[in-house]
């Protein structure tokens, strides 16, 4: 039986994560799309279904919590996002929790962003 693919939005400024994320997330269990900014985000986010998105906090047009705050306007609680954030403050944990988003704190660790996601998927 084959695993299921799960479709991937990933909103970061950092032409490293472009890169990175999709070679990380192995192509046979995860399909990726990158943007580079919150608006291109929420307008990606809005024209096909995702099974999780990864919002870095800090980018142009939007930030990560202003987005994620569309999308459970939007779309409720129960989609899973991801906050990413080079900020490890307890403000900023804080308030990915009231948006009921899970925090990863950068660097990434590219050998656990795989099984990280998947987690959250299950």
């Amino acid at each position: 039986m084959s695993q299921p693919i799960y479709r991937v939005l990933v909103a970061d400024d950092d032409p490293t994560v472009a890169l990175l994320m999709p070679v990380a997330l192995d192509p046979e269990e995860f399909s990726v799309v990158v943007v580079d900014n919150g608006l291109d985000a929420l307008a990606e986010f809005r024209r096909m279904p995702w099974d999780i998105v990864l919002l870095d906090v800090e980018m142009p047009g939007m930030n990560g919590f202003e987005v994620c705050a569309a999308i459970r306007q939007s779309h409720g609680r129960d989609l899973p996002v991801v906050l990413v954030s080079g900020h490890r403050n307890p403000e900023s944990i804080a308030r990915a929790e009231a948006l009921n988003a899970s925090y990863i704190a950068k660097p990434v660790n590219w050998q656990l962003i795989s099984t990280q996601l998947k987690t959250l998927l299950a």
